[in-house]
C-alpha cells in the first residue's frame, strides 16, 4: 500500500482508508496531524470498503489502542489485521489529517 492520507473537519467519520489484510506481518503507521481543536479516534474496522453495498455508517467500527479520545497531534503503529481505517471527530470543529503507511511489498 502506498502512502495515504485521509483528513476530517468538523464532527463525524472521515472518508475510509482500505488497507490489505492479506500482509504478513500487518504493520501500519499512522500519524495523525492536529489543527484547531477537536477530540478524536482513529478507528478500524473487519467490514471490506470494496464489498458491493458497502457504506462506512453501515459498517461496525472499534477504536484503535492508544487512539482513543485524542486531542492532540498524536502517531503510532497498529498491527491488528482488519479491512479499513477512519478518523471519528467526536467534538469540537478542529482538522485532523492521517497519513497512513502499511509495510509490505511495493
Amino acid at each position: 500500500m502506498k502512502l495515504t492520507t485521509i483528513t476530517k473537519t468538523g464532527t463525524g467519520r472521515s472518508s475510509v482508508c482500505a488497507v490489505d489484510d492479506f500482509q504478513t506481518p500487518f504493520n501500519i503507521g499512522i500519524g495523525a496531524a492536529l489543527t484547531g481543536t477537536a477530540t478524536f479516534n482513529i478507528e478500524y474496522s473487519f467490514d471490506d470498503p470494496m464489498a458491493d453495498g458497502y457504506t462506512a455508517a453501515g459498517a461496525t467500527w472499534y477504536i484503535a489502542s492508544g487512539f482513543s479520545g485524542v486531542s492532540a497531534s498524536t502517531g503510532g503503529s497498529f498491527t491488528v489485521p482488519c479491512k479499513a481505517l477512519s478518523i471519528n471527530i467526536t467534538a469540537n470543529t478542529g482538522t485532523v489529517t492521517a497519513t497512513i503507511i502499511q509495510a509490505g511489498p511495493v
